[in-house]
């Protein structure tokens, strides 16, 4: 049916398993599919680790809604399973030399042993750090094998071919950078994923290392209101509408806790990035149904939309009646590993 191999981005979460499949036809992307199943308790746990057999249950019904043959697949890890480190090593060092020298830089920081981490480096850019001279930066990745190994097992015994682990903050970017490719538009612009327990802040500034916070701020806050305690229930149904409409009031309420938690935070950045401002942020995530993006903007002095991961995506006939508006917002990380897959 589809000419190019597909790319499929899986995105794992606590509450529900994401999956979005594109296809690259002549110089767009093409929207194949798109599914969620909804979990009726967690799969991950506080170390970050999933229940294979759980997960294994719900990538079998995703497959169900993806394009027959589907195979290949990009996964995200949370930011804070990952040991994200840069450091300085000599130019002449023999590859070895390097790992050598990128496991007695763990070894001194992890606080899991080496030897049970999977482990990733590569030099970056010099205009990213253009002081260097005999020494090179290289960015290192490190997460403990089991959070790995436990998601590669579910989707491998589901018959698919996981190829790219990525960072769910790179996911975002990913999504942002073809938004801005495709319009021409929204230069500078961070991303704000509104989760169940933490909301996360990400932007590539020009000519640096990605900037990401999570922020200890969620619907789980807002769910624990005597005023609302099914909101979080309502939001992760099969379909996004709430049972129950939210009062004026109680948008507002929570868009003003928002805009306090995420104020310090853009004030850091920008402190940190004078070169780069923060110009306006995408607004994603299930979080997003309980926020008033007019008052976020207000309150932020920032433009603010709310993102929409297929508005620059070309549709299968299939999906000739997907909407227009940002109501699947929750996919955006997935969005951004299907495009991860395709430039593989």
């Amino acid at each position: 049916m589809f000419r190019n191999p597909l790319s499929i981005g899986i995105d794992i979460g606590n509450h529900s398993v994401k999956a979005v499949a594109l296809s690259q036809k002549k110089e767009r992307l093409e929207l194949a599919a798109y599914a969620e199943v909804v979990l009726t308790s967690p799969v991950i746990n506080e170390q970050h680790s999933v229940d294979s057999t759980v997960l294994l249950s719900a990538i079998r019904k995703l497959k169900k809604s993806l394009p027959f043959g589907s195979k290949i697949v990009t996964l995200a890890l949370p930011d804070s399973a990952v040991i994200s480190k840069v450091i300085q090593l000599d130019t002449n060092l023999k590859e070895d030399e390097a790992v050598f020298a990128v496991s007695q830089a763990l070894g001194s920081s992890s606080p899991f042993p080496v030897e049970e981490l999977w482990v990733d480096f590569f030099p970056l850019e010099s205009n990213v750090f253009p002081d260097a001279s005999t020494t090179m930066p290289y960015q290192i990745f490190a997460t403990r094998k089991e959070t790995v190994d436990t998601r590669i097992v579910a989707i491998k015994k589901a018959g698919l071919s996981p190829k790219v682990m990525e960072l769910q903050t790179h996911a975002l970017l990913w999504l942002v950078e073809h938004s801005a490719e495709m319009s021409g538009i929204h230069k500078q612009w961070g991303v704000v994923d509104v989760g169940d327990c933490l909301t996360e802040f990400c932007i590539k500034p020009q000519n640096a290392a990605a900037y990401h916070r999570e922020i200890a701020f969620g619907l789980r806050k807002y769910s624990s209101s005597p005023h609302r305690n099914t909101l979080v229930n309502d939001l992760y149904e099969d379909e996004p509408v709430m049972k129950e409409p939210l009062s004026s009031d109680e948008i507002e309420r929570f868009t003003q806790q928002l805009a306090d938690q995420l104020k310090r935070q853009f004030q850091l950045y920008n402190s940190t990035h004078p070169r780069s401002s923060l110009k306006g942020i995408w607004l994603c995530g299930g979080g997003q149904h309980v926020i008033s993006s007019e008052l976020l903007q207000r309150l932020l002095g920032v433009e603010v939309e709310l993102m929409n991961p297929f508005a620059h995506f070309n549709r299968h006939k299939r999906l000739d009646t997907v909407s227009d508006t940002a109501l699947n917002s929750q996919f955006a990380v997935a969005a951004g590993l299907a495009i991860r897959g395709v430039n593989q």
